[in-house]
């Protein structure tokens, strides 16, 4: 039998959830077009997912709430199937309160560093901030270096690490190749007239 909170399961989970969470931004942003309903769809799973991930670990939930928060913040949340994937991993956790233990340097590390980073990304995407300084802030490399300080002040926080390292690989991945569809179907719609 299967054991679904695993960390091997728990780490596909998060290639699932990192894929589901770009793709229902490329169908939004990007316009990578699939089928009727595929945004709402691919929010669903994105939420579907991060609310397994979220009943998975108790570090993991305050991962995820903190990340949640830093996306509200930033106003990041700003189409339904975005709306949908928060409310239901948001209502998951809120289902799961009880068996909840909030630590609180770790919710209070990821939001904070996670969101100063975010809003200088966003400076960077309102062509504020340039040069040397817009590569680091696009980079993402905070979903690496904060978890990876805060396995090295306490070694606990090493499922953090690798979920947050998981999460942007696949949505960087995902991001690659989905752009590259949008604009394959692009030329392709531009080529039909």
């Amino acid at each position: 039998m299967i054991d679904m909170f695993s960390v091997p399961m728990i780490l596909l989970y998060t290639v699932l959830f990192g894929s589901c969470m770009k793709i229902a931004d490329l169908l939004n942003e990007h316009g990578l077009k699939w089928f009727k309903g595929s945004a709402i769809i691919f929010g669903i799973l994105w939420g579907f997912w991060g609310a397994i991930l979220i009943l998975s670990n108790n570090l993991l939930a305050i991962f995820f709430l903190a990340l949640l928060v830093h996306y509200i913040l930033r106003y990041r949340i700003d189409y339904l199937n975005h709306g949908i994937a928060v409310s239901i991993m948001l209502l998951v956790f809120l289902y799961n309160l009880p068996n909840f233990t909030i630590d609180w340097l770790l919710f209070l590390v990821i939001f904070i560093t996670y969101s100063v980073h975010g809003l200088f990304n966003d400076a960077v995407d309102r062509k504020e901030i340039g040069g040397i300084w817009a590569k680091y802030f696009k980079s993402n490399s905070h979903y690496f270096t904060i978890p990876i300080i805060l396995t090295i002040v306490n070694p606990i926080y090493w499922i953090v690490l690798a979920v947050s390292a998981l999460h942007i690989i696949s949505y960087e991945i995902t991001n690659y190749f989905g752009i590259k569809l949008a604009e394959r179907q692009k030329a392709n719609n531009f080529n039909k007239f």
